[in-house]
């Protein structure tokens, strides 16, 4: 709309069908790209086109309004400055190279080229572009090295978190073999021996520690069932996640219900797992709460993992400060869940319970 009315202020009583014809088409090839844009991931054979139709469209406006001299020149100026913002510096500077190229072809072919100063204004006009285009090819190269930075410190905070990872799960694996070879073991002796004992003496104190021994015994097989890493390997998210709830259920001594529509598998089930680990027992913990509703479901194109509970709730303002005292687990599972793309979010309010939604991109 700029390069129209500059173009009538320029020209007042031009002939200037072929302009608007030209605007009009250059303008649906916009609107155009810009839906290709938003619907479908940019290619960098879709940008050199699009580069491409740019400058040959600035290039035919200025042919049609004035040659050097059309306002439509100044468009080029933006050519190399979009490039920048996007593509490395070898691209951005053949974009500029083009633009200045095209300038001077269409300046020197156009008529008005044999004008007084005509030359010298298409020199320094010439000038101008590439001055501009040096520029944008040094900001893209600063743009460059920071996104590969950016990229290198993403793949460091990646490994590290694997590491973490592998670390918490071979401590698992290390603690649940430990329970399954010697406390399970020694409870289940001693569980045989006082069956010996009851056989020859009846005593209601043998029977409650037998039964008391039989729930030890429980508890901790469900523990293991929880624990060991192979668990969830082999048997999934909706056989894991209803053994942590259930746990948590037992120390906050609320209702547990489920509503588990994810039998697939996911590459960061054990995430998910710690996710969900970690916000049943702050419910257990902290919330008070009487209900605790766990939601897993694919929707939009992500897996969301929901527990909602009827506590106290809480400002959420105070986790920053929690952070600060030491209590890092919510913020931890935070930075995890970020780090392979997905989202944590927490809603919540003094008296109004709390829902937290983990959200992870699905697998592909």
């Amino acid at each position: 709309m700029l390069i129209v009315a500059g173009h009538g202020i320029a020209h007042p009583n031009p002939s200037t069908t072929a302009f608007y014809i030209a605007v009009a088409i250059f303008s649906a090839w916009a609107v155009g790209a810009l839906v290709v844009v938003y619907v479908r991931d940019v290619t960098i054979g879709l940008t050199v086109l699009a580069t491409a139709v740019d400058v040959a469209a600035i290039t035919a406006l200025a042919v049609l309004s004035g040659g050097a001299f059309s306002q439509a020149r100044l468009a080029y100026l933006l050519v190399p400055i979009a490039v920048a913002f996007r593509f490395r510096p070898a691209f951005t500077a053949a974009a500029a190279t083009s633009t200045v190229v095209a300038y001077l072809v269409e300046a020197f072919a156009h008529p008005a080229a044999s004008r007084p100063q005509a030359v010298r204004f298409i020199v320094v006009y010439a000038g101008y572009l590439a001055w501009v285009g040096a520029a944008a090819v040094l900001l893209s190269y600063i743009l460059a090295r920071r996104t590969d930075r950016v990229r290198e410190l993403a793949a460091v905070r990646q490994r590290l978190l694997t590491d973490a990872l592998t670390a918490e799960e071979r401590e698992r694996q290390a603690l649940a073999e430990s329970l399954h070879d010697n406390a399970i073991q020694n409870l289940l002796s001693v569980g045989h021996q006082l069956e010996e004992i009851g056989d020859d003496v009846e005593h209601v104190a043998l029977a409650r520690a037998e039964r008391a021994i039989a729930a030890t015994i429980a508890e901790l097989r469900e523990a293991l069932f929880e624990l060991h890493p192979y668990v969830l390997e082999r048997a999934g998210l909706e056989a894991v996640l209803p053994a942590i709830g259930r746990r948590a259920a037992r120390r906050g001594g609320f209702r547990l219900s489920f509503d588990l529509r994810y039998s697939g598998r996911h590459p960061d089930e054990r995430l998910l797992a710690a996710a969900a680990r970690e916000l049943l027992a702050n419910a257990a913990e902290h919330s008070g709460a009487t209900e605790v509703a766990v939601r897993l479901a694919r929707s939009d194109g992500e897996l969301v993992l929901v527990v909602v509970d009827n506590g106290r709730g809480f400002d959420p303002a105070v986790l920053a400060g929690r952070v600060g005292e030491g209590h890092i687990g919510l913020a931890s599972q935070r930075l995890r869940v970020e780090s392979v793309g997905g989202r944590l979010e927490i809603h919540t309010g003094a008296g109004s319970g709390t829902t937290a939604v983990v959200r992870l991109p699905s697998a592909h």
